[in-house]
């Protein structure tokens, strides 16, 4: 008897069961996702690269008017607003301006508090050695944040046509002969140093696409080191392009000109030392084809001999 009331209990359990309207669970994880955001803001130089690549023009971006100074590309729209420092940006602005998101650098972490309460965040990772190179770093963000934006379509567009043009680079560059060992550097003021570019640097990743070979073979996590440049002489046979800055170039060769060191150095005497087009150093696959164009064509340059007007 127990055992058919225990029977019959089951049933009536089953019966209410199938009487309950179906759940979509695709709508519930629909309705779960953040809202794809329209207005967006960034306190990062590479974030902005990559939403002006998606085809996005940020609401507004911290030290916009030194942007298309450094030559950085591609160009920030009219209409952006300027965003004050990018380690204190204009918190007051930035909460008038009421974003859907905000695009930040890893760096900028710290503010992490105050940004969220104003809207949600998205970091940029390009620079952690730990998590791969540059530019493989620089793709896989620039497909993240084209996830977050909706624009997944117009992300792998654009990072197609970026491999594009760094082929086209390789290319070109695989047709020149006796292309000299190369020393990329930034000029210091003080007439005695420079910064050297080597490993874990975006313009490495470049050079190892292109097929060009960096006379510095020194290891660091940040990209670049500061160098003596009593320590340039062991690079005999290297040409030196620097990473042009403007005025401040000026003040730098005026200083190494005064160094008898600088003078005697092969390169230097040889007159193997040009200048590339500014470009943000730091940045996402922008600054990596800016920097491809720009070496390509000072290496087509050179000629055969390799040589060059000193800059």
């Amino acid at each position: 008897m127990s055992r058919r009331v225990t029977n019959n209990a089951r049933r009536a359990c089953l019966k209410s069961l199938c009487a309950l309207p179906l759940i979509d669970w695709s709508l519930r994880v629909t309705a779960a996702q953040p809202p794809t955001p329209s207005r967006v803001v960034s306190l990062s130089w590479a974030g902005a690269q990559m939403l002006v690549s998606l085809g996005i023009a940020p609401l507004a971006l911290t030290e916009r008017a030194d942007y298309p100074r450094a030559g950085a590309l591609p160009l920030i729209p009219a209409s952006t607003l300027e965003l004050g420092a990018h380690s204190e940006p204009n918190l007051e602005l930035l909460q008038q301006l009421r974003p859907d998101l905000i695009v930040i650098d890893m760096n900028q972490r710290h503010l992490d508090a105050r940004l969220t309460t104003i809207a949600p965040i998205f970091t940029i990772d390009i620079y952690d050695a730990r998590r791969g190179t540059p530019y493989a770093r620089a793709i896989d963000e620039t497909i993240a944040l084209g996830v977050r934006l909706g624009r997944s379509a117009q992300a792998q567009r654009y990072l197609s046509g970026v491999d594009s043009e760094l082929a086209a680079c390789a290319q070109t560059v695989s047709k020149l002969k006796d292309i000299p060992p190369v020393l990329l550097v930034d000029l210091y003021d003080d007439g005695r140093h420079l910064y050297l570019y080597g490993p874990n640097s975006m313009m490495q990743d470049v050079m190892d696409r292109l097929g060009v070979r960096n006379a510095w073979q020194g290891s660091t996590e940040t990209g670049y080191l500061l160098q003596a440049i009593e320590a340039l002489a062991a690079y005999s046979d290297a040409q030196m392009f620097y990473i042009s800055h403007g005025a401040r170039d000026q003040i730098a060769l005026h200083n190494l000109q005064r160094s008898l060191v600088w003078q005697n150095l092969p390169f230097v005497k040889a007159q193997r030392v040009r200048p590339l087009s500014g470009f943000f150093a730091y940045g996402s696959t922008a600054s990596a084809v800016q920097f491809a164009k720009d070496l390509t064509a000072g290496l087509v340059l050179l000629g055969p001999a390799a040589g060059g007007a000193h800059g």
